[in-house]
């Protein structure tokens, strides 16, 4: 059976005829386009798999290549292979990475020194209909790429010098949070009808935890007696689409400890005694959850019991939760800084960019009732007859 080597080029195989374990990887292109591919031999995978990690580091010392050979995939590969194995990303960004290159096909077999700015444009140029979030990484990876064979001598100038980053033609419309009538018609389905992953939902609305960060919850991340719950990692995808358990979350700041309110200790208290495993929340066939799977269930349930308010601009998804969430807490006074501690924000400018029309209500409502507070007290410029008769 054949396995995929550490940097996911080529394979790794068991040669019945020979009695050896066998490998392959790409080390380049001929003028005509074709790879050019070197094969190498083992007593097992694992020794195999050293002498493709050789042969990979060779590729740029122009033992294996000419340096005029060495394409934008060989060496952003390389740069997201060694950023991983220094533990200077984790797997979430490592992943996220990988998913991007893979975007680049259409032009990473492009040799670095014959790549040109009209080329590098064009692309950019055609996935323009693609999110602002895509061609951001797209072209942060492209950019990175040019600079590293900068460095290494591969090429003497970036062909992105003059190339400004594309904005998206999607016309984006921003996910909101539920309105309080929404909110409690979805809360009573949740409540009282049998909802596929209605605990998720339930979390997510009443911790404002992301989705992925829900489904990666274990019986280990929750503290019963302290009533706490220990955020430390999230479910995302993997390179073939498959959910994968990270070991961080999202970001640094989303590694938090959240404290349970008695209904959010109900819901995991109920979690913990049918989890049939360590982990909360799995598939029917015992597979880790994802998002997406929550997310058309949400999607589901909002269509068959007419819960949205179509009058209502924004667009609704699983993320509405975690909004719905946060401006709950707003409404009822929560400061900037402890939301943005909850939430897992890395700079207080995200919370209060985010949720910018909610704190401007906010703040506008507090005035009001302060300006009123005045008037009562003949505070104005206009003073009220009881203020005049003491005069």
């Amino acid at each position: 059976m054949a396995k995929k080597n550490a940097n996911g080029d080529g394979g790794i195989f068991y040669s019945k005829s020979q009695k050896l374990w066998r490998g392959q990887i790409t080390i380049g292109y001929d003028e005509n386009g074709n790879q050019r591919r070197k094969s190498v031999s083992g007593k097992n995978p694992q020794e195999v798999r050293q002498k493709l990690k050789q042969i990979e580091y060779g590729i740029f010392s122009g033992e294996f290549v000419d340096k005029s050979n060495i394409t934008i995939y060989h060496l952003a590969k390389q740069m997201i292979v060694d950023k991983y194995n220094l533990n200077e990303i984790k797997e979430n960004t490592y992943l996220t990475h990988i998913s991007t290159l893979k975007r680049l096909q259409p032009i990473y077999n492009t040799p670095l020194q014959k790549a040109n700015e009209t080329q590098i444009r064009a692309y950019l140029q055609g996935r323009i209909n693609k999110s602002n979030s895509i061609l951001k990484k797209d072209f942060q990876l492209l950019n990175a790429t040019f600079k590293e064979a900068i460095k290494r001598e591969i090429i003497t100038k970036n062909p992105m010098d003059h190339i400004k980053q594309p904005r998206s033609k999607q016309k984006r419309e921003k996910v909101r949070a539920f309105t309080l009538d929404e909110q409690n018609k979805l809360l009573f389905v949740l409540l009282n009808v049998d909802i596929k992953y209605s605990r998720q939902m339930l979390l997510s609305m009443f911790t404002g935890m992301r989705m992925g960060e829900v489904n990666a919850l274990t019986k280990r991340d929750v503290n019963l007696i302290f009533n706490t719950i220990s955020v430390n990692k999230t479910i995302s995808r993997g390179e073939k689409g498959k959910a994968v358990l990270g070991d961080t979350a999202k970001t640094y700041a989303g590694n938090r400890t959240i404290i349970m309110t008695e209904d959010v200790r109900t819901i995991l208290s109920e979690c913990m005694e049918y989890a049939e495993g360590d982990m909360l929340f799995t598939t029917e066939s015992g597979g880790l959850v994802t998002s997406n799977q929550v997310n058309m269930e949400l999607s589901r349930v909002l269509k068959k019991y007419k819960i949205v308010d179509e009058t209502v601009r924004g667009k609704v998804s699983c993320h509405s939760l975690r909004h719905t969430y946060a401006t709950r807490m707003i409404e009822g006074g929560m400061q900037p800084k402890v939301l943005q501690k909850l939430l897992g924000h890395t700079d207080i400018r995200i919370t209060m960019d985010t949720y910018c029309d909610a704190f401007d209500k906010f703040q506008s409502e507090n005035i009001a009732a302060a300006n009123e507070y005045l008037r009562q007290n003949g505070l104005t410029l206009q003073p009220s007859k009881q203020a005049s008769d003491a005069v």
